[in-house]
């Protein structure tokens, strides 16, 4: 694997900033901005540079998951998607992991963290430098923060942590103040659909849409394509409309929603409450670009019209509580249908 792989076109001037210097003045750097953008692809390859620089024992290793100064922490539920794609990370991951017959944790507990305290006491083995990659770090919960702080405080000697964050604002603001953030920003309309094209993964046709669906990051546009995000919005926007006509009852909804993916759902009914509400608020003068849903622009003029302001924004509010909730282990079907319910009285 080439330490080049993985930089995305709108990432180079970042890399250039990170392989400009061998003498790195922080121990800790945040890699933060919006899902789709290739910061844990860039973060794993600055590890690859950092770890396999001119030495083949440590390109071998790396190569096969093995090598012993790069450690990789993630949600268990990520650690799986990852394995089930045969992906470095998943393998790398593995290693602070714990055996247990239930649902797939999705948050970084502090049993990881332990694992990890233990392998900091020693010195690294092959490599200048120890790199520590904590892939989603806004999902550490409390004991994990709180000890992965202890860790930045006072950093182990040649060791380099680089958190990777969707969502900065769930991270506190002591483990913030201890990293260097480096912002990823989405590319212009033109890069992404150049990339877009050049990757071949999507018929030409279909990439203004996909790229509107992911608000312009490419990467997710891919996924998104993958997952077939259309047939499940389809089966999203049906739902609403039955539930506005009473044509279906809500817990009917929300096992329909299960089905297509509980998270999945919550994002789709997120995007179309933003596009209804952006649209009432610029008194139906939105252009078709700004929607997430272009598909379904009609439909989106014609029934803003039709609801307040007001409870658009309680709806928003809602579907983010869903959201948090989602990552609990409450019952999921529980979440879906008090959305569904919030949902069905919208138009009242």
């Amino acid at each position: 694997m080439s330490d080049l792989s993985k930089i995305h076109p709108w990432n180079e001037r970042i890399w250039q900033h990170l392989t400009a210097s061998s003498e790195r003045t922080n121990h800790a750097l945040l890699f933060t901005g919006n899902h789709g953008l290739g910061k844990k692809d860039l973060a794993i390859s600055f590890a690859h540079y950092l770890l396999c620089q001119n030495h083949g024992q440590s390109e071998h290793l790396f190569n096969a998951a093995s090598h012993p100064d790069l450690h990789i922490l993630m949600p268990e539920i990520l650690a799986q998607e990852y394995q089930e794609q045969d992906d470095l990370y998943g393998k790398f991951a593995q290693r602070y992991l714990e055996d247990h017959s239930g649902k797939p944790k999705r948050v970084i507990t502090i049993d990881q963290i332990r694992k990890l305290s233990t392998a900091l006491t020693t010195h690294p083995h092959l490599s200048p430098v120890r790199v520590i990659l904590i892939i989603d770090a806004h999902t550490l919960n409390i004991n994990a923060a709180n000890a992965i702080l202890k860790n930045l405080e006072e950093p182990p000697a040649n060791t380099l942590f680089i958190l990777v964050s969707d969502e900065l604002s769930k991270l506190s603001k002591t483990i913030r103040s201890r990293c260097s953030l480096i912002n990823f920003r989405a590319p212009s309309e033109q890069i992404a659909k150049t990339w877009l094209t050049e990757q071949n993964e999507m018929p030409t046709s279909d990439i203004e849409t996909y790229l509107a669906m992911s608000n312009g990051h490419p990467l997710h546009a891919i996924k998104l394509f993958k997952q077939n995000h259309i047939e499940a919005l389809k089966t999203v926007f049906i739902d609403v409309n039955k539930l506005w006509n009473r044509e279906i009852d809500p817990v009917q909804a929300a096992q329909n929603w299960h089905k297509i993916g509980p998270l999945l759902a919550i994002d789709i009914l997120q995007k179309l409450v933003i596009d209804l509400l952006r649209n009432k608020l610029s008194n139906s003068q939105m252009p078709n670009k700004l929607l997430f849903y272009p598909v379904q622009e009609r439909w989106v003029k014609s029934t803003s019209d039709k609801l307040a302001k007001t409870g658009l924004l309680n709806m928003f509010d809602e579907l983010n509580y869903a959201k948090r909730m989602l990552s609990t282990t409450v019952d999921e079907l529980l979440v879906l249908e008090t959305v569904s319910n919030r949902l069905r009285l919208l138009p009242v």
